[in-house]
C-alpha cells in the first residue's frame, strides 16, 4: 500500500504535521515545503486541465486526466474520481479522444490546440500569479507563478523526455506535417475508436486493415505500438488471446526490457495471461515475462501481480479487484480486459477450491 502515490502522500503529509509538533524550530522550513508541495500540484494539475479544455473547445472527447494520487474519467454517471495508483502517472497526463466522421486536416487542428493548450494556460497562469504577488506581496503567489513557469520551459521546450515527447516537439510535428506528427493523428484516431462504444470485434475493418499493412512492412515494435495493440485486440476478440498473442510473438522480438517497457509491457503480461487462462504456466516464463511489464497501465501490471500471487489465493484475488477497476468504466477495448480479468479471477477460485479439497 505505501508504494502508491495515495499513501505516499498520506505519509509525507502525516511526517511533516508530526515534525511540526515536534520539531517547533523547524516550522517556517515546515511551511516552506508545504506551500512548495501545493504550489507544485497545482501547477501541474492546471496544466493537464489546460490540455482538457483545449480539446474539449475543439469538441473532442474527454477520456482521462490524472495528477498525484488522483485519476479524473468518464464514469457511467458523469465524472468519477478515483485513486492513481501508479508513481508513473503521478507528474500528469491527459488523454483527450479525437470526435468521430473527421477530416484528417480537422483531426490535425484539433490535436495541435489540444496539445498546446497545456503550455498556454501554464503561461496564462504564471503571468497572472506575478501579477497578484506584485499587488499583494503575498510570497504563495511568487512561489505558484515560479513553478507555472517551469512547467512551462519543460513542456514547450524540445527537451528529451524519455518514451515520450514533450508538448512543444509534438505541436512542432503536427502543425508541420512531419512523418511524426502524421504518425500522432493517426495514432490518435485509433484511440478514439479503441476507447469509443464498440468491443474490439466490431472496430472499423479499414484501420484494421492499414494497420495490418504497417505491420508488415515495419521490423520494431514500438515504432507501430498503438497500431499492433489495434490488431491485436481485435484478434483476441475474435479468435482467442492466446493465437492472438503467439502471433505478435513470432512476429516482433518482444523480451522485457526495462527502458522499453512502456511498450513491451502490455505484450508481455498479455503473453502471461494467455498461459495462465490456458493452465500451460511455466514459473520461469513468468517471472521472466513480469521483470518488462510497466507499471503505468494500472490494470496490466495489477493483474500481472495476480498471477505472480496465484499461490495465495486471497492474495491474487485481491489484485484482480484492483485490475478489474482500472478497466471498469473503460470503453472499447475495456469490454475484452474486464472479460480476460473475470476469467482470471474464476480461475483463481477453481484453484483455491481444488487446494481446499
Amino acid at each position: 500500500m505505501l508504494r502508491r502515490p495515495l499513501f505516499g502522500s498520506i505519509l509525507a503529509v502525516c511526517l511533516l504535521a508530526g515534525a511540526c509538533f515536534l520539531l517547533p524550530n523547524l516550522q517556517a522550513d515546515i511551511y516552506l515545503m508545504i506551500q512548495l508541495g501545493i504550489a507544485a500540484f497545482w501547477a501541474i494539475a492546471l496544466h493537464e486541465l489546460g490540455h482538457v479544455i483545449g480539446g474539449k473547445l475543439m469538441g473532442m472527447d474527454f477520456g482521462y486526466f490524472v495528477v498525484g494520487p488522483f485519476h479524473i474519467g468518464k464514469g457511467r454517471k458523469g465524472i468519477r474520481v478515483r485513486e492513481n495508483r501508479s508513481w508513473g502517472l503521478v507528474g500528469g497526463v491527459a488523454l483527450m479522444l479525437p470526435a468521430p466522421s473527421r477530416t484528417e486536416e480537422r483531426h490535425r487542428k484539433d490535436l495541435a490546440m489540444m496539445t498546446i493548450s497545456g503550455p498556454v494556460m501554464s503561461l496564462s497562469l504564471s503571468l497572472l500569479t506575478l501579477a497578484i504577488w506584485q499587488l499583494t506581496e503575498i510570497d504563495f503567489f511568487r512561489t505558484c507563478s515560479l513553478f507555472h513557469g517551469v512547467i512551462l520551459l519543460a513542456t514547450i521546450l524540445p527537451l528529451p523526455n524519455g518514451a515520450f515527447q514533450t508538448d512543444g516537439a509534438a505541436f512542432y510535428h503536427i502543425l508541420r506535417k512531419t512523418k511524426i506528427g502524421i504518425c500522432k493523428i493517426q495514432s490518435a484516431k485509433l484511440m478514439g475508436e479503441m476507447y469509443g462504444s464498440k468491443r474490439p470485434a466490431q472496430w472499423s475493418a479499414s484501420m484494421y486493415k492499414e494497420c495490418r499493412k504497417k505491420m508488415e512492412n515495419t521490423a520494431e515494435l514500438k515504432d507501430i505500438f498503438v497500431e499492433v495493440m489495434f490488431v491485436f485486440y481485435i484478434e483476441a476478440d475474435k479468435e482467442g488471446i492466446k493465437p492472438a498473442i503467439e502471433r505478435l510473438f513470432k512476429q516482433f522480438e518482444i523480451k522485457p526490457n526495462k527502458q522499453l517497457s512502456v511498450y513491451y509491457g502490455p505484450f508481455l503480461e498479455w503473453r502471461m495471461l494467455a498461459d495462465a487462462l490456458s493452465a500451460s504456466v511455466n514459473e520461469e516464463k513468468l517471472q521472466q515475462y513480469a521483470a518488462g511489464v510497466s507499471s503505468l497501465s494500472e490494470g496490466t501490471y495489477s493483474r500481472m501481480q495476480a498471477m505472480l500471487a496465484c499461490s495465495k489465493h486471497k492474495e491474487a484475488l485481491a489484485y484482480t479487484k484492483e485490475a478489474f477497476k482500472a478497466y471498469e468504466t473503460v470503453r472499447g477495448f475495456g469490454v475484452l480486459e474486464r472479460e480476460w480479468t473475470r476469467m482470471l479471477a474464476n480461475r483463481i477460485r477453481k484453484s483455491a477450491e481444488q487446494a481446499v479439497s
